[in-house]
Parts: C-alpha cells; structure tokens; sequence
C-alpha cells in the first residue's frame, strides 16, 4: 500500500494527536457517495517509542484502524458495506507532529476526520513529489554504477543497488537493471524502456543503507511504499507493526532525504542535466550496438 506524509499545524503534542486519533469518530452523512462508519482503533505501542534518525529523537507511535466504507443507493447495507483497515504512523521529530498514513488521494480527508478538524490549513502535505528527470536519474545512476551516495554525517553510504521495474505512460517492465555491468537484457531493458515510455511515473529501487542490507522501494510520482519480503536488516528480528514503523521513518526521514540531495546537487553542480540524459542514452546505445556486434561476430565464427 502507498504511503503520503502530512503535517500537523494545529497539534504540538505526540499524546494529545494520539488521543485525537483514536477518540471517538462522527459518522458520515449517509446522503454521500461514500461514507465511513463503525470505526475501531488499535495504538499499536503501550509507550512511545524513540529513534534517532537524521540527527534528531523521533518519537512515535503507531494507529491501526478498521472501518465500513459504505456505498450510496438502494440495495441493502450489506450488499453496499466494505470493511477496510489503515495505518498512521504519528511521530513528532522536536519541532511538529506529522503522519504517515497508507492512503494517497483520500489521506487527508481521512486524517481530517480522525482528527476532527473542521477550520483550515490544520493538516497539510509534507511528502516528496518525484520527477520524471529524478526517475530518469535513479536509473541512469545504477546503469553506469555510480550508485554509492554519502550520507548526511559520512558515517554510512547509501547504495543503490538495483531497480527492479519501471511503469510509464507505454508499458509497465519488471525487467532488472543492475549495477553489476552491462549484460545484454540489462542494456535492452534499459534502452527499450527509455525509447517506448514518454514519461516515467514510478520505479521499484533495492538499495543498501547502514545497517540495513536490502531495502525495497516502490516510488511513485507523489507517494512511496516499501515491499518489506526482500528486508534484510537489523529490525529483522522486531515485530511486523515495529518493522512497518521504523522501516518508513528510516525512509522518510533518511533514505529519501539523502538521494533527493544527491539528485539535487547533481542537478546544481551540471552533473545531471539534458545533456547528461542525452549523452547516458547515447551510451546505451553505443553499448547495445557493440554487444550486437560482438555476438554477429562469435556467430559467424
């Protein structure tokens, strides 16, 4: 499930938003198309947790929550009843409160109401929108394998280590291009992809980070998700809900603003730009052709 991560402009306090969340929750005028009801709420952590993370203490807890998402019309409730199940990570990182919840067009509808808030302004957006040049980038960084980044303190590297599929405006591919060299598919699937998709609107990245030997994103243009089965890492041995927290704080607040920086001061220092693109396509393709060259070669040998 996509993630999006909004700010709190309204609550200062980690346990007062905990309290809004689970409190009890209006039911939706019926007269609309789609209504929500019957709400249960779960705090996932007894006590608040902490992480340290980008040089601050975060404190966070978890919410998960079930609801009836209810159909407008005339057929019988049950017929037009769905139950349905979210999760908000509410965390505060010394300055605001801010969540992250598995929901994307409806996000802050939802939080809206949990929350009750009923003025302006209280929940606003504070997620990442990608490009389709920074997704261009990602692939371009892994293809030529100048994938290690230093992190923010030079402690740990952040590396890139595959991308898994692409989706574009033409077709969707799950082949793999790697950073391990320049395998025939890994050239083809590249190229094919860069010449058939006019735009570029999500990537899955496996990267390594730290203490944490395989982490698996989906970015899409204005939201993020995580595949937790390829995880390897020191949260391994936690539970599944401590995992899911701790794994999407450590990309929202690490991962993503390290390679958005790299990606922008690559873009400021003229590393990246229209001519960097054109020139890494002219290199698939050079490398394509020779590899076509090379097999004629050994075949009519």
């Amino acid at each position: 499930m996509s993630t999006t991560r909004w700010l709190d402009t309204e609550t200062t306090s980690l346990d007062s938003a905990i309290t809004l969340l689970i409190d009890s929750v209006a039911g939706d005028d019926k007269i609309a198309n789609i209504s929500w009801d019957n709400w249960n709420f779960t705090k996932v952590f007894e006590e608040n947790q902490l992480m340290r993370l980008n040089g601050r203490d975060i404190k966070f807890n978890m919410i998960k929550c079930t609801y009836d998402q209810i159909g407008a019309g005339e057929r019988p409730i049950e017929d037009r009843t769905v139950r349905k199940s979210a999760f908000i990570i509410v965390y505060h990182n010394g300055i605001s409160i801010n969540y992250i919840i598995d929901r994307n067009s409806n996000a802050q509808k939802m939080l809206r109401k949990l929350l009750s808030y009923t003025g302006k302004n209280e929940i606003e957006k504070s997620g990442y929108s990608f490009s389709n040049d920074f997704f261009i980038w990602l692939i371009s960084k892994v293809y030529v394998s100048d994938n290690v980044i230093e992190s923010n303190n030079n402690l740990s590297y952040l590396q890139l280590e595959s991308i898994k599929g692409f989706r574009g405006d033409i077709e969707d591919l799950q082949t793999q291009v790697s950073a391990t060299g320049e395998a025939v598919m890994n050239i083809i699937s590249t190229l094919s992809f860069l010449l058939e998709s006019r735009r570029l609107n999500q990537i899955k990245l496996e990267l390594s980070y730290a203490e944490h030997e395989n982490i698996s994103l989906i970015l899409k243009k204005e939201s993020v998700a995580i595949d937790f089965k390829p995880y390897q890492g020191i949260f391994e041995q936690e539970s599944e809900d401590c995992i899911t927290a701790k794994l999407y704080l450590l990309v929202y607040l690490e991962i993503l603003p390290i390679i958005e920086q790299e990606y922008q001061s690559n873009v400021v220092d003229d590393i990246w730009s229209k001519e960097a693109y054109i020139d890494f396509m002219q290199n698939v393709a050079k490398n394509l052709t020779e590899k076509i060259t090379e097999k004629i070669t050994s075949l009519s040998n």
